[in-house]
């Protein structure tokens, strides 16, 4: 079985095609994988800064519960 290219509808169609699927074959259209996102720099800036906060956060949490065992 070979694999066909096939064109995606515009967004504006993508949703009354999916509605007017029956349940097997939506189920089959939601199979295709989704490519990854190529984020750009405010992005990605807001994605580090987020992971930063969140490694400080830990710290201190960890910190809190070491400080109250002791």
């Amino acid at each position: 079985m070979t694999k066909k290219n096939i064109i995606p509808p515009p967004p504006s169609d993508q949703t009354w095609v999916l509605s007017s699927l029956e349940p097997d074959q939506l189920v089959k259209a939601k199979k295709h994988p989704i490519p990854r996102r190529h984020l750009k720099g405010p992005e990605l800036l807001i994605l580090w800064t987020l992971r930063l906060y969140l490694l400080f956060m830990m710290a201190v949490v960890g910190y809190q519960v070491w400080i109250a065992a002791r």
